[in-house]
């Protein structure tokens, strides 16, 4: 197997980037881990507005702009 260590080697240390709990101290690292908080936050949370009703509304505005049309 190529991911074996020869014996009397020590094993390699990881890098901070192999670890995604521990964000990275620059720029990229940082927006990283806002986003990821971001995506946690949306998966726990539910929606604030039920999704049938943003249907209905959006099947009201539709019908009330296809009457405007056939109407005028």
């Amino acid at each position: 197997m190529d991911d074996e260590i020869p014996a009397g080697q020590p094993a390699p240390k990881p890098k901070a980037s192999d670890n995604p709990d521990k964000p990275r101290s620059n720029r990229h690292g940082r927006r990283l881990q806002r986003i990821r908080e971001e995506i946690e936050r949306n998966r726990t949370e539910g929606p604030a507005i039920p999704t049938w009703v943003l249907a209905l509304t959006l099947v009201l505005i539709i019908a009330v702009m296809t009457a405007l049309v056939v109407y005028s």
